[in-house]
């Protein structure tokens, strides 16, 4: 990536209690809160104040980081978010997140008030390790491709409309309440059947090849594979 810029290095430097009494009332506010006790040092969260919109990558450093941004988080790039080891991070979009690739790994933790939109993959990894994304909103993408121990959420508004709120096909654990997987990634024998041969590593689904041809707009299925998961799913 020739162009890459850092996310948690923009914005202004606040204290978590002027991002409580801007944030009052809201509903992650304690979310937010909690990731000053999560790390050994309490991280310098930063404020973006206005919807922030660019052409090129964004993505994250080692951490740990908090970070606000009151108003949409649009780029035309990919958007990675990520920290080091035990480095517990968290990030608030209070509009809408737009991106061609959305990746989340490690101990980052990304939440969305408005629709998530990717005209490519949302990549979930590291849920062990906290990893975790979700929107208020409907999440649109080619596919989300997760890991097995790695949630996402989308809750379109209410509970009520949870598996609504994701129009996408789902890759991922059977562990989770919060989405019901369309592909059950741990099934490794039939990742050569389900994907097209340009993301497998050794009949494996390798998520940086899917990110790669994501690029170009394709997705990772086989095409007879997709058709049929869409119909099942009604996409």
């Amino acid at each position: 990536m020739a162009d890459v810029k850092r996310l948690d290095a923009m914005g202004r430097e606040v204290s978590f209690e002027e991002l409580a009494e801007r944030f009052r009332g809201h509903e992650l506010l304690s979310w937010l809160m909690g990731n000053r006790t999560l790390v050994d040092e309490e991280p310098r969260p930063r404020l973006i104040e206005g919807s922030l919109h660019v052409d090129h990558d964004l993505e994250t450093g080692s951490g740990p980081w908090v970070l606000v941004i009151d108003g949409d988080l649009v780029t035309t790039g990919d958007v990675k978010f990520t920290t080091g080891d035990y480095a517990t991070s968290s990030l608030l979009v209070t509009g809408q997140l737009r991106a061609r690739n959305v990746r989340y790994m490690s101990s980052a933790r990304v939440a969305v008030d408005g629709d998530l939109v990717a005209s490519g993959v949302v990549v979930g990894t590291g849920g062990d390790s906290e990893a975790n994304l979700g929107t208020s909103g409907t999440l649109t993408a080619l596919a989300v491709l997760l890991d097995a121990h790695t949630s996402i959420w989308a809750t379109g508004g209410g509970k009520s409309s949870i598996q609504e709120a994701f129009r996408t096909l789902i890759v991922g654990g059977r562990a989770w309440q919060e989405f019901t997987q369309d592909v059950d990634v741990s099934a490794l024998k039939l990742h050569e059947a389900t994907f097209v041969p340009e993301v497998l590593d050794v009949d494996i689904l390798d998520v940086d090849k899917a990110m790669v041809r994501a690029r170009a707009g394709l997705g990772p299925f086989l095409p007879e594979v997709e058709r049929a998961l869409k119909a099942k799913r009604g996409l």
